[in-house]
């Protein structure tokens, strides 16, 4: 799907019809979720976003997995205080929906989290779709470990808390497109449906939110050294691993590990477009889980 080509707004009236937020009661609480259910799919992937916590960010992708696949997108609920209760919390959903034959595609620290199901709920888990992501694997170098202790320490999260407390939300929509930007070469049709994109995504975007998003990617420090490749071996062969050569978010060695904890996974580098490259390249991925999964 072209970001110069599409048209936003059509496109999000469609999957909103298709897939509109419903309400699940867990103990006491209201998780949203979307539910694509296709009658002849093949699979279920459920989506597990990134550090951002928008997992409709990839609504464009995810239309295109539409003609295939059942799908199922998740807001991390913030009643949810850490990455176990949100595991369990995502697992409860996927049995109260009973969907079958279940990948849990995850991007960067969804991939994490998507570890943390797999390993506490093997009975959910049918294979794992792990991109530009990492490892909870011990086995690093000081490199490798050098980047994790940066990403998730005590005191950057302390501090990004602060800040997400005190930013105006309107600064922060405005930088949001600008994340994007080097990745489009000025392009500007492609810029502008950035913009339309991150608009539609206002109403998920609050500060409560993303202060939650930094106390999560902060709890990974308590998941780190505690997994073993015993943990995935049920899923031997069905684990797809793409990390794009051009991705530097971790260090060669955190990908190794990550594709060591696994056994039997199909690992694939030949894409390029960086962390995000999933946005700037959907068809090369589309292409890439249809053949490990349908094949």
């Amino acid at each position: 799907m072209n970001l110069s080509e599409v048209n936003v707004q059509e496109e999000w009236a469609y999957y909103n019809k298709v897939a509109p937020f419903q309400v699940y009661k867990l103990n006491g609480n209201e998780m949203k979720y979307r539910y694509y259910k296709k009658e002849d799919a093949r699979a279920t992937i459920v989506v597990l976003a990134g550090g951002s916590g928008l997992a409709d960010g990839f609504f464009l992708f995810l239309r295109s997995l539409m003609d295939k696949y059942s799908l199922i997108t998740i807001p991390y609920p913030l009643f949810c205080k850490d990455n176990n209760e949100t595991a369990d919390a995502i697992a409860a959903l996927i049995r109260y929906l009973k969907a079958e034959n279940v990948y849990f595609w995850g991007q960067s620290y969804g991939g994490l989290l998507a570890q943390i199901i797999a390993k506490k709920h093997s009975d959910v888990v049918s294979g794992l779709l792990l991109t530009s992501t990492a490892s909870f694997s011990t086995e690093l170098k000081f490199e490798g470990m050098k980047c994790i202790v940066n990403m998730i320490n005590e005191e950057k999260e302390a501090k990004r808390v602060k800040k997400y407390k005190r930013l105006p939300m309107g600064i922060a929509m405005a930088m949001f497109p600008m994340m994007f930007k080097k990745h489009l070469q000025g392009d500007k049709k492609a810029y502008k449906t950035i913009k339309e994109l991150i608009q539609i995504l206002k109403p998920e975007m609050s500060k409560g939110h993303f202060v939650h998003m930094t106390q999560l990617l902060g709890d990974l420090r308590n998941h780190f050294g505690l997994y073993k490749k015993e943990d995935y071996e049920y899923l031997k062969g069905k684990v797809l691993i793409i990390e794009p050569v051009d991705d530097k978010t971790f260090t060669d060695d955190i990908k190794e590990a990550l594709c060591n904890m696994m056994s039997e996974p199909t690992v694939i580098h030949e894409v390029e477009g960086g962390h995000l490259a999933i946005m700037f390249n959907p068809e090369g991925y589309i292409n890439l889980i249809d053949e490990f999964i349908l094949n």
